[in-house]
């Protein structure tokens, strides 16, 4: 059983990826659109900043979820 300090620990670690998933997910759909259907409308540079950025963003989304799986099974929520 968790003691009250963890409980805390883990809604707020929920909390927290819940909102990285939103932030990484819309940046990851912003720099898609630059890199692929509005790329004429950027520059080259832009480009290929949204190419690169386009690989680490989605790194930072799979850490989210796993960081909101850890926190849904720790508080004994079903993990999906």
């Amino acid at each position: 059983m968790l003691n009250q300090s963890n409980r805390n620990t883990f809604k707020t670690l929920l909390a927290v990826s819940n909102i990285g998933l939103v932030i990484t997910f819309l940046t990851l759909v912003v720099s898609v659109l630059i890199a692929y259907p509005y790329a004429y409308a950027f520059s080259l540079e832009a480009q290929i900043a949204a190419h690169i950025s386009t690989i680490i963003i989605a790194a930072f989304l799979k850490v989210s979820y796993v960081t909101r799986c850890l926190a849904q099974y720790n508080l004994g929520l079903e993990v999906r």
